[in-house]
């Protein structure tokens, strides 16, 4: 509790200097009985003890008075914490490489579009308070999901993206200016893009690194992240026997042009050749692409004098009727 003026508390002292004054000077102004001892055996009655009291209620309602001019108020205090957010684009590659079994997990049998995919959902869960988007690029981009801050929505949109969809092939290019464009018109203070893939540029019309010139020029930052270990990979394939088998293929990955990709933008390139390497990188990345966080504070006061001016206003109510009736003393 605080006090709206809390000077007006000082009233209290002269308050119990005057009440002190005029008790001790009614006490002198009293006729002092010869023999008060012939009523020391008499026990006080309820009257004589309110009456003693009455003095005692009068200072107090007073004092609550003086309490309410000084406006005591309760602080109640609404924090809303406002994210300064982060517009983000995933552009990821859903070429069929993507299917190759690096040999690091080669025993887990897991694909790099799976641990890509198990990755990004983690690194989705972790970004509250920015709007991220997401598109796919094989021969062609299409969009996945519009910039949302329903990541929730978002994750299960990523759970059914599967390779295959449209025909084969790595539009570096296309994928990077299609998520320039899905960022351009962006309101956000900081915007980025980052783009997992594992291959080279061998399909559509725009060059990578034109691409990332409009990122540069639009003030967009671009985190390129390569996929895949170094040498050959297992791929799978259809046996004309029924079934699925392994054949080895050769990383393809155009590091030289990602790099160029991520300097031209101010961005950064990462390489990940399994699913811990690459956890780690989305981690760096998350840490790089952190903004702080405004708290918009506003502290709201509940007005507490009413109900003590209306517990000193019923005091001296109390204490003028009983002055006036049961308590009445005669000169």
């Amino acid at each position: 509790m605080t006090f709206h003026d809390p000077a007006v508390l000082l009233l209290v002292i002269p308050t119990l200097l005057l009440s002190g004054y005029a008790w001790r000077k009614k006490s002198h102004s009293q006729i002092i009985f010869p023999a008060l001892s012939l009523f020391a055996e008499i026990p006080p009655t309820i009257r004589s003890r309110c009456a003693a009291s009455l003095p005692g209620v009068r200072i107090l309602a007073i004092m609550l008075v003086v309490i309410a001019l000084a406006r005591p108020q309760l602080q109640l205090r609404e924090a809303t914490a406002t994210s300064r957010g982060i517009d983000l684009l995933l552009a990821l590659d859903v070429s069929t490489s993507m299917l190759a079994v690096d040999r690091a997990v080669s025993a887990n049998d897991r694909s790099r579009f799976k641990i890509a995919r198990k990755v990004t959902r983690d690194f989705i869960s972790r970004r509250s308070g920015d709007r991220i988007g997401m598109i796919a690029f094989a021969a062609r981009p299409y969009p996945v999901a519009p910039l949302t801050l329903d990541h929730q929505w978002l994750n299960g949109v990523l759970d059914q993206l599967e390779i295959g969809g449209i025909e084969d092939g790595t539009a570096l290019g296309d994928g990077l200016l299609a998520a320039v464009n899905r960022l351009r018109a962006s309101p956000a203070k900081s915007r980025a893009i980052v783009l997992v893939t594992d291959g080279r540029n061998n399909a559509g019309s725009v060059q990578p690194l034109v691409a990332a010139q409009a990122a540069h020029t639009l003030g967009i930052r671009v985190h390129t992240v390569g996929i895949g270990g170094q040498g050959a990979a297992a791929f799978p394939v259809e046996d004309p026997l029924g079934g699925v088998t392994y054949r080895q293929v050769t990383a393809d990955l155009d590091e030289a042009t990602l790099r160029g990709i991520a300097r031209t933008t101010g961005g950064q390139f990462y390489r990940a050749t399994d699913g811990a390497a690459l956890r780690k990188v989305f981690a760096e990345i998350d840490l790089l692409e952190r903004r702080p966080i405004e708290e918009k504070v506003s502290i709201s006061y509940r007005e507490l004098f009413p109900p003590v001016l209306l517990a000193a206003l019923l005091l001296l109510t109390v204490d003028t009727i009983l002055r006036t009736t049961w308590l009445r003393r005669n000169p």
